[in-house]
């Protein structure tokens, strides 16, 4: 589970980061901020409140 959790904080700062880079002059999408946000979260949460 503690691998599960890493791999969603890495997929959403992944997501943030692509998303930056395609979109670099103008704002990135706001779908694709969002998603990588949740799935951040989301690892965030299952580590610091499930692992516990």
């Amino acid at each position: 589970m503690y691998y599960a959790a890493k791999g969603l904080e890495l997929l959403g700062m992944t997501l943030i980061g692509i998303g930056f880079v395609i979109k670099f002059p103008s704002l990135m999408d706001p779908k694709l901020l969002s998603a990588g946000i949740i799935c951040f979260a989301a690892g965030w949460t299952i580590e610091k409140y499930i692992l516990k």
